[in-house]
């Protein structure tokens, strides 16, 4: 994520947008859990599914809070 759209999002979280803060609320979770996982020096088959789907649903509300605090006129430009 690059520092513009970082700030965009954490300005949505600033501002209580609800559904912003769940997400990013969620994406830090998800990262802690990701970090865990990373320190360990072998990880279970089952554990290797856990980081892959985390890592999915990371990247999926990364993609939806940017496109909820995305301005509309420059998508409509685009």
């Amino acid at each position: 994520m690059e520092d513009a759209e970082r700030s965009r999002i954490e300005k949505a979280v600033e501002d209580k947008n609800f559904e912003v803060t769940r997400l990013y609320q969620q994406h830090m979770e998800y990262e802690e859990r990701l970090q865990t996982l990373g320190r360990q020096v072998y990880l279970t088959a089952k554990e290797e599914q856990e980081q892959r789907e985390l890592k999915h649903r990371k990247l999926w509300g990364v993609e939806r809070m940017l496109k909820l605090t995305s301005d509309p006129i420059h998508e409509k430009a685009a």
